[in-house]
C-alpha cells in the first residue's frame, strides 16, 4: 500500500485532471456534475460557520458578574440567560471538559453547574486573578 502522502498527491492530481477536462469538455462537465450531485452535502457546519457563530455571540464576563452580584444573585442571573449562552460559557471557561452537560436541557441545572465550577475555582484561588493593573500592583 502506498504511503498516505503519496495517496493524497495522487488524489489531488486526479481532481486537477478532472477539473481541467471539465473546463475543456462541456459534455464531460455535465456528466461529472450529475455524478457529483448525487452525493449528500455535509450536515456539519464548517469551521468558518462555527467561527462566525461564535463571534456573533458576545459572552458576559462571568468573573465580573460573580464579583458584582455575589453567588446567590449570580445564580439567579445566570438562570435567566438563554441556554446557548450558558453552553457557550461552559465551553469558553472550560468548566466541563468531560462534556457531561451536552444533553442537559434545563437552564437551572446548567446555571448551577457553571456556578459550582466557578465556586470551586474560587476556592482553589486560581480562577479570579483580576485583569486590572491595580490589583496586580497591590493597591
Amino acid at each position: 500500500m502506498r504511503s498516505q502522502k503519496a495517496l493524497i498527491a495522487l488524489l489531488r492530481g486526479l481532481v486537477e485532471l478532472l477539473a481541467d477536462e471539465s473546463e475543456r469538455n462541456s459534455a464531460f462537465a455535465e456528466r461529472l456534475d450529475s455524478l457529483l450531485s448525487s452525493l449528500p452535502e455535509s450536515r456539519r457546519p464548517t469551521a468558518a460557520k462555527r467561527a462566525a457563530r461564535d463571534t456573533r455571540t458576545t459572552l458576559p464576563d462571568v468573573h465580573a458578574e460573580w464579583i458584582a452580584r455575589g453567588e446567590t444573585d449570580f445564580r439567579l442571573w445566570l438562570r435567566d440567560q438563554p441556554i446557548p449562552t450558558i453552553r457557550a460559557l461552559i465551553r469558553a471557561q472550560d468548566i466541563d471538559p468531560a462534556r457531561r452537560t451536552n444533553k442537559w436541557k434545563d437552564a437551572e441545572k446548567l446555571a448551577d453547574f457553571v456556578a459550582e465550577g466557578l465556586r470551586a475555582r474560587l476556592s482553589r484561588g486560581s480562577a479570579f486573578i483580576s485583569t486590572t493593573g491595580a490589583e496586580r500592583r497591590g493597591e
